[in-house]
């Protein structure tokens, strides 16, 4: 039966990459007040032929740390997590509310060729069916409501004008809201 979670790969280290994004966002582009905190990750979710749960996220933990398809352990850490798109299990506080954005490049073989090494001479045949790759963006915002983080994390996304949204390129890239 196929199963699909989603493993997530961040730095160790700061990552200056969001660190610049977040910066340019408050001073720039006017989110100063709104954006609270901006993380990034990589973004892979997996298609697994297993039977339960459980299984799937075991056999996606010895995927991230078996093969050198997703993590380097020397600068990165990892999350395995069955998909979610909706309530985190995280309440707002304070008027924070968090939204993710996901990112992803629809003309990228890279997935394709992870799928390849992994089932090839990796000897995973059987049991990964496919990958999605992206860059999944969570940011913490100051809103009223999960609804209105949700439209101001699609303006800070979608690239528009050069003061308006930095996060993708809708000219090739799509992106997920939620």
């Amino acid at each position: 039966m196929m199963r699909s979670v989603e493993l997530l790969v961040s730095l160790k280290i700061p990552d200056v990459t969001a660190l610049t994004a977040a910066n340019v966002l408050r001073r720039r582009m006017g989110y100063a007040d709104s954006l609270k905190e901006l993380k990034r990750a990589d973004y892979y979710r997996l298609d697994l032929n297993c039977d339960t749960d459980a299984e799937a996220i075991a056999l996606a933990e010895e995927l991230a740390v078996k093969t050198n398809e997703f993590v380097n352990p020397n600068k990165h850490v990892f999350t395995v997590r069955l998909p979610s798109r909706g309530d985190d299990g995280a309440a707002a506080s304070n008027g924070v509310h968090t939204a993710h954005v996901l990112v992803t490049d629809p003309t990228d073989g890279s997935a394709e060729g992870i799928v390849s090494a992994l089932t090839g001479r990796l000897g995973y045949g059987g049991k990964v069916q496919g990958v999605l790759r992206g860059m999944l963006w969570t940011l913490k915002l100051a809103c009223e409501s999960d609804e209105q983080a949700q439209e101001m994390a699609k303006a800070v996304a979608i690239t528009e004008a050069r003061d308006r949204g930095l996060l993708m390129n809708p000219h090739f890239q799509e992106c997920e809201v939620w």
